[in-house]
């Protein structure tokens, strides 16, 4: 998986370089000039990292951490014993 990911940003930073030389040259139109400024644009834009947390994940986890905190305060106050982790719902991230 990781392979393919690399695979694809090395042919995205491939077709940015050659759009790139083809902006260097002397004989170019203004209106080829700006075609080609529009996709090295987008080819930088696909190359930012655009990793995100999924609201699911974050919400799941600060369930489980609120979890553990009651737990913990329960048992500081003898009112569950030290197997109470067994109560904690466990989710799969």
């Amino acid at each position: 998986m990781r392979t393919k990911r690399k695979g694809r940003k090395a042919q995205i930073k491939a077709e940015r370089d050659a759009i790139f030389l083809k902006m260097c040259k002397k004989d170019i139109t203004k209106e080829e000039w700006d075609t080609l400024n529009k996709q090295y644009q987008t080819y930088n834009e696909m190359l930012k990292p655009t990793w995100r947390i999924s609201p699911d994940v974050l919400f799941s986890g600060l369930i489980s951490l609120g979890s553990i905190i009651l737990v913990l305060n329960y048992e500081k106050l003898d009112i569950v014993r030290s197997k109470a982790f067994s109560l904690i719902p466990k989710r799969r991230v």
